[in-house]
């Protein structure tokens, strides 16, 4: 006795056989790091280095001034480079959901009157109803599964470049805040100068009067005075510009209520490792995205090769059909198609070879891409860890340099004073002073500016706060 197999189980047969295809797609093995091995303050080593995940690290917890973390907070919330990169990773997983329902049937419900007739001949009906399945691609060499993941792996790429615009934006911020902080520091450490300019101004002045002094040395203690109005102006302006990229950074041009902030001098962050191995770099955002953009290139190949075998689709329906639409849902009216078809490529003028090269391209160029952002970025965390000791250096440096200066501006007014050097000694005395006032103020920042960049680099301002890393990055 013959058993008849059900239609349906055919049916799920057929479309576990194709969800479970084979893949043509070449098997991926991730290129070695284009970099040494690890680098420190002093240079590059092949030593394996201190693994150290930036991460981890929330930026509430690098950052220590309050006012900037709250700049920060407002800035993740309202910057608009970053709802735009929101709304790409968004676009790609709806792309990715449209190419991963081709990889399933589709069942349609269909229904329908056919009336027909002439003028000495009566109306004739029919009717139907029915659930179709429009043309469905069995898999089985895994174009459609390919072509799936491809689409995963560039939104999932998507999402890492979604990471990476926001911690640009923590960086931004966080050296924005610093350059508008320099300005008013040093606007401040100007209208100082200025202010103890004008007493010496009104000191020469009198001394003059009384003929201690010359018209020439009045000249030049009034010369001090309009030159470092002119310094305020400047500083005046380099804040208002300062604060108004701040605010496009912020995503919103409203004052707001903010801590006050401590200043350069005081400013400090937590500290990094001094060193490192290359392979935290692999963490990055950007090699991430660029690391995706290369598995999804490799899963085109996998379908470039899969259009050089035949392809098998179906089409069927299941339904009714009745000349009478009270009898419509009888028993007898039952009807059902199965419409298998098979496809095999034969001549196609060399589109599907070429197809193939075109991938094998895409990938070749793709795994340089990722070893370009590997390089790039161990050339980042490079720059950022190895002067650190220079800045150290130099901040030392210059403070010295400062005390030196200002030495030297009370010998000066002291000898200008009893008569022994002309007035020219003390302005280039004052002027020293106030230059090594600035340049110290220029130092501090460009160190913590390193600290931001080094942060950044390592793929530090992801998450706000180290306890929120068990609940994983940012989706």
């Amino acid at each position: 006795m013959q058993t008849q197999i059900p239609f349906k189980t055919v049916g799920l047969s057929l479309l576990l056989l194709s969800l479970s295809a084979c893949s043509l797609a070449p098997q991926y093995d991730r290129p070695e790091l284009p970099v040494p091995v690890a680098l420190t303050e002093t240079g590059f080593q092949a030593q394996p280095g201190e693994s150290f995940d930036a991460q981890r690290l929330g930026w509430r917890e690098f950052f220590k001034d309050e006012q900037l973390k709250a700049l920060i907070a407002a800035g993740l919330k309202n910057n608009r480079d970053l709802k735009l990169a929101a709304l790409s990773a968004a676009e790609a997983k709806a792309q990715y959901g449209v190419q991963n329902a081709e990889r399933f049937p589709q069942l349609n419900a269909e229904g329908g009157a056919d009336m027909s007739g002439g003028f000495r001949k009566s109306t004739e009906r029919t009717y139907d109803v029915a659930v179709a399945v429009p043309a469905f691609e069995l898999d089985f060499f895994g174009r459609l599964k390919n072509m799936s993941e491809s689409a995963l792996e560039k939104y999932l790429a998507s999402r890492e470049a979604e990471k990476t615009v926001r911690l640009a934006i923590v960086s931004q911020m966080a050296q924005g805040w610093l350059a508008e902080r320099l300005a008013r520091e040093q606007l401040q450490l100007a209208q100082k100068s200025l202010e103890s300019w004008r007493k010496s101004y009104a000191f020469i002045k009198g001394r003059a009067s009384s003929g201690q002094s010359s018209l020439l040395d009045l000249e030049q203690a009034r010369s001090m005075v309009e030159f470092t109005s002119i310094t305020v102006a400047q500083r005046q302006r380099e804040i208002t510009q300062a604060t108004n990229a701040l605010r496009l950074l912020l995503g919103s041009f409203e004052n707001r209520e903010l801590p006050a902030a401590a200043s350069l001098v005081d400013q400090n962050f937590a500290e990094l490792p001094k060193n490192l191995s290359s392979t935290v770099l692999l963490n990055r955002p950007d090699v991430m995205e660029a690391e995706h953009t290369l598995l999804a290139a490799n899963a085109d190949i996998g379908a470039a090769r899969a259009a050089f075998f035949p392809s098998i689709s179906l089409t069927g329906n299941l339904g009714y059909l009745s000349d009478d639409l009270t009898t419509l849902f009888a028993g007898t009216t039952s009807v059902w198609s199965f419409l298998p078809r098979l496809s095999l490529p034969i001549f196609a003028a060399g589109r599907n070879k070429s197809n193939l090269e075109l991938a094998e391209i895409r990938k070749e160029s793709s795994v340089l891409q990722y070893e370009k952002a590997i390089q790039t970025a161990f050339r980042e965390v490079a720059d950022a860890l190895m002067t650190r000791a220079s800045f150290d250096d130099q901040l030392a440096a210059q403070k010295r340099y400062l005390a030196s200066q200002g030495l030297v501006l009370e010998l000066a007014t002291q000898s200008y004073i009893n008569g022994v050097t002309s007035y020219l000694d003390v302005l280039d005395a004052q002027r020293n002073v106030f230059q090594a006032e600035q340049d110290l103020l220029d130092i501090r920042r460009e160190q913590l500016v390193n600290e931001i960049n080094l942060y950044s680099a390592l793929g530090g301002g992801l998450i706000e706060t180290s306890a929120s890393a068990s609940g994983g990055l940012p989706e």
